[in-house]
């Protein structure tokens, strides 16, 4: 080995030794109240702790979670610039989107996979729809109803066109730069429906604000055990998305372990725990190599998916 790898492999080790000695920030590509954004805030709390340091919480939403994962791309390898990564900015995003500049899966090192969610499928109080049989003849009641979702080229947004292709329904997507203001307009019944993911819609309809009509999860989940799969109507149809911390590539590997261990551990608190049974999603931990393989895997079948619903 050369003196000058072994050089490198110094100052990786003693960079890692004093890691870190100053605050982090994970990058959430989606806005405040997002499934990400949720995620982001509670493991970030976690790992402020078991690390000594602040956890900052940047949101940069837009483009399909591409604009967040394109200034997390940029940043320096050093382990201090962190992002909450999804299926949508590492995935969907970056197959849909025009001129991203990075590479989901080269420009980026996996450090542990947080969770799995379903996405759901919801309607205003006022819509008179309480199923998914009665949603679909409404819909074709009113062709071209209108429905929000995560944003454009998000997971949510591919699952409502599937479902209006499966059913042989029109539904027009409006898309949102920030999920906060989707929300508000389906809550207010601006819009009618929505496709989003469990955590940030089931305060709304505990409060009746919003019914539940399906999820898109292959089985029914723990959250919401009275509310179908739209599989048990349509089988075969499963649009899942994982969050996942990540850093720059080529950020050391003792800092991508250390980062590891540290939600690993916050992951086992009994506020994680609770935070995913209560917001039906279902916890993962896979760690950098296991993560990466599924991310590779993953890009595939996405650009399959897009190309039978036609997406734009």
């Amino acid at each position: 080995m050369s003196l000058s790898v072994l050089a490198v492999m110094a100052g990786f080790s003693a960079h890692a030794q004093k890691y870190p000695d100053k605050p982090l920030k994970i990058i959430v590509p989606f806005g405040p109240g997002s499934t990400a954004d949720i995620l982001a805030r509670n493991i970030g709390t976690l790992m402020g702790e078991r690390l000594g340091q602040t956890v900052v919480i940047e949101n940069k939403p837009g483009a399909g979670g591409t604009l967040g994962g394109a200034e997390a791309a940029r940043a320096a390898p050093d382990g201090y610039t962190l992002v909450l990564g999804t299926v949508a900015s590492h995935g969907v995003g970056t197959l849909l989107m025009p001129n991203v500049s990075y590479d989901p899966v080269k420009d980026f090192q996996p450090i542990t996979m947080l969770a799995d969610a379903p996405g759901l499928l919801v309607v205003n109080k006022s819509v008179p729809a309480n199923n998914l049989a009665e949603f679909i003849e409404y819909a074709r009641k009113h062709p071209g109803m209108s429905f929000s979702s995560a944003g454009n080229a998000t997971t949510t947004h591919l699952a409502g066109l599937a479902l209006a292709q499966k059913a042989g329904i029109q539904l027009q997507h409006v898309s949102y730069g920030a999920m906060g203001q989707a929300l508000t307009d389906v809550v207010s019944g601006q819009v009618p429906a929505m496709m989003y993911q469990i955590p940030s819609l089931k305060p709304h309809i505990d409060s009746g604000e919003l019914k539940a009509i399906g999820v898109t999860s292959a089985k029914r989940v723990g959250a919401l055990p009275g509310v179908p799969a739209i599989a048990e109507t349509y089988p075969g149809f499963e649009f899942t998305a994982w969050f996942g911390l990540m850093a720059p590539a080529r950020t050391p590997m003792p800092i991508i372990n250390r980062l590891n261990d540290v939600v690993q551990q916050a992951m086992k608190t009994p506020q994680i725990e609770k935070l995913f049974s209560l917001q039906g999603l279902e916890p993962s931990g896979m760690g950098p190599d296991e993560f990466k393989s599924l991310m590779t895997r993953d890009l595939p079948r996405w650009r399959d998916i897009i190309q039978t619903t036609g997406v734009k």
